[in-house]
């Protein structure tokens, strides 16, 4: 089913309302791929469960708010075209990319941004909502180069929001939302509503550019090794990487086998030992010991930590100390 939409009123925005629900598995499936422009669509149903689906989606052309229940498991193909979409699942994980290089993960309640330029896949499991800002990516791109002087092109999003744009995002969305719902909503509130949204988007998931230490690798290795040389005398686990590249465990292993890395944790004490060599050779003797610099970069076990040094640089720890 469909609801009707009023005609436009002047001051007014044109806000459309939509409601579309059923049961046939094959409809749901042909919809799915023209609300998406998906270039393929699985879906698969509980087997304990009549199969539903239910897209209810509000706004104008420049900025929408949807949301999508469906009692099967959704995976797709998709490359939507014009729009710049922001997503989240209050339930359940949501994956793009699963098993590639650009694999991301992201846990319930975690915006993400959709992939830009290309074709990604999207993947999720039975009876979650999807809630998703949809944004004229013109009008997107138009704010952006207002904020930076640049001139107005495509943008690439970096899927690991800023914690604290994340938190005005939110913010912004929720004291939006009542006006963004509002078909009779004065022209000019919405807009002004509308551009704010942007900004807090833009401010959460900032274009950034695959680091220069790093380049060559896939923006999720990048991460990962970004956080390494970032956090080297803080405690690491392969979840702390994982979560950095916005991978799971499995894909973060899987991504540096795939870049003929060592494995996260491996390319974790590689990073220290570097580092450790650099201090020594810097430090003069009795200034420092071998022992403080080894424990600031977190090898506990002093005879493991010269062992490791000496394979990798031919040397003990005390012969660079001493120059």
């Amino acid at each position: 089913m469909s609801s009707a939409n009023p005609p436009e009123q002047p001051g007014r925005s044109h806000v459309r309302r939509d409601d579309v629900a059923g049961r046939d598995l094959d409809e749901a499936v042909g919809f799915y791929e023209r609300v998406h422009d998906a270039h393929a669509v699985r879906l698969t149903p509980e087997d304990d469960r009549p199969f539903r689906y239910r897209l209810r989606a509000v706004g104008d052309d420049h900025l929408r708010l949807r949301s999508s229940a469906l009692s099967a498991r959704r995976w797709g193909r998709i490359e939507p075209l014009g729009r710049y979409l922001v997503t989240w699942a209050h339930e359940g994980d949501l994956a793009f990319d699963l098993g590639t290089d650009d694999e991301l993960v992201v846990g319930p309640g975690t915006p993400a941004v959709y992939p830009t330029g290309r074709p990604f896949t999207i993947e999720a499991p039975p009876s979650v909502t999807l809630h998703t800002i949809d944004i004229d990516a013109g009008s997107l791109e138009a704010l952006h180069a207002r904020r930076t002087g640049d001139r107005a092109a495509p943008l690439h999003f970096d899927r690991i929001p800023d914690h604290d744009g994340l938190a005005a995002l939110q913010r912004a969305l929720a004291a939006s939302t009542p006006v963004l719902l509002d078909p009779a909503a004065d022209r000019l509130a919405r807009a002004r509503l509308v551009e704010a949204v942007g900004r807090r988007v833009l401010d959460a998931f900032a274009p950034t550019a695959v680091s220069p230490r790093h380049h060559g690798h896939p923006a999720n290795v990048a991460r990962a090794l970004d956080f390494i040389e970032d956090h080297l005398t803080e405690p690491i686990t392969t979840a702390d990487l994982a979560a950095a590249a916005g991978l799971s465990q499995r894909g973060l292993q899987q991504a540096f086998g795939r870049n003929d890395l060592p494995t996260p944790l491996e390319t974790l004490r590689e990073a220290r030992l570097r580092r450790a060599r650099t201090l020594l050779a810097d430090a003069r003797p009795g200034e420092v010991s071998v022992a403080t610099i080894a424990r600031r970069l977190g090898f506990v076990h002093l005879g493991r930590f010269a062992g490791y040094y000496a394979e990798r640089f031919g040397e003990r720890p005390s012969d660079t100390l001493r120059g």
